[in-house]
């Protein structure tokens, strides 16, 4: 991709664009700027079931819109000190109501010295006790809705496998297979598979085939262990980048040798073709995403005519 001329894209400043969206989406005030670098910043890490965030608050800002009344109660100011060991012994010292910075206990809260405060830009949210500036951002959640048999990419084409079964063949059967031999199924299963995950067992009725999603039979569910039961959100998606289409025949494919250039719009870096399952999705713009390849989206295709594959 040497010869393309990407836009450079740096993943913490979109994660933090990013981020500042959904929170304004959500009706939260917040933004994202420069720290102010002033002595009195209180850096805290916030747990919650492995999704780690890391922020900063001015520590006064914090006790005097925890204590509103306590300034006037005294004489002397209170140390910075001090209002670390109150923050590290109240039981929710940051009332926080975004979902994507849930915590469940704080550690390793210490002041921090204004050399050693960060320099790049920084997501932060108002809190009812003070400005919230996130050092480092929790890693993305997974998805765990059920799938909506009327939601976005529903109709995804997608490939049904109903496995009857496996057997192995050694190297000498595999060299005297001829036309009319019989191979045994040694290990029968009748697992479905979608998308390389097993989604359940199915079994023969007079009827048809009656798919069950859930394994009853113990011997089945011990073979299927850890991958049963998979809910079909879980399924994965095969996304397929396409920088161009080039229309040829088989005449001009022939004439085609090491070297020959074909020829790529200037703007082409801009028009990747973005393909969910073979089907045409998006229309985004290629970059350079750190130390990787990205691709922007411009635009998503959502129940128009674009979505069809060319």
């Amino acid at each position: 991709m040497s010869g393309l001329k990407l836009r450079r894209v740096d993943p913490a400043a979109h994660a933090c664009a990013r981020s500042v969206q959904r929170w304004r989406g959500a009706g939260h005030d917040t933004g994202s700027g420069c720290l102010p670098r002033r002595p009195g910043y209180l850096r805290f890490c916030a747990h919650s079931e492995g999704r780690d965030w890391h922020g900063l608050i001015m520590a006064r800002d914090w006790l005097h819109r925890s204590l509103p009344q306590l300034q006037s109660l005294l004489r002397i100011e209170t140390s910075v000190t001090n209002i670390v060991d109150l923050f590290q012994s109240v039981p929710r010292p940051l009332l926080l109501e975004l979902d994507e910075l849930h915590y469940q206990t704080l550690s390793d809260v210490e002041l921090v010295d204004p050399p050693q405060l960060p320099t790049h830009t920084l997501p932060w949210i108002d809190t009812s006790r003070g400005r919230v500036w996130v050092t480092q951002l929790p890693p993305a959640r997974a998805a765990s809705e059920t799938l909506d048999s009327n939601a976005w990419l529903a109709d995804l084409p997608l490939r049904l496998e109903l496995m009857l079964g496996v057997s192995h063949l050694i190297h000498a059967s595999r060299t005297r297979l001829n036309e009319g031999d019989v191979l045994r199924i040694i290990q029968p299963t009748q697992h479905a598979w979608l998308a390389d995950r097993c989604i359940g067992v199915f079994t023969f009725t007079e009827e048809g085939i009656l798919m069950q999603s859930n394994i009853a039979d113990a011997d089945q569910q011990a073979a299927l262990e850890p991958r049963a039961n998979v809910g079909l959100g879980a399924l994965s998606v095969r996304l397929e980048f396409i920088l161009a289409t080039h229309d040829t025949d088989l005449a001009t494919l022939s004439r085609i040798v090491d070297g020959q250039l074909i020829p790529l719009a200037d703007d082409a870096a801009r028009h990747i073709e973005i393909r969910a399952n073979g089907k045409r999705v998006a229309r985004g713009e290629l970059v350079q995403l750190g130390e990787q390849l990205g691709v922007e989206l411009i635009e998503v295709y959502r129940g128009t005519s674009a979505e069809q594959p060319r």
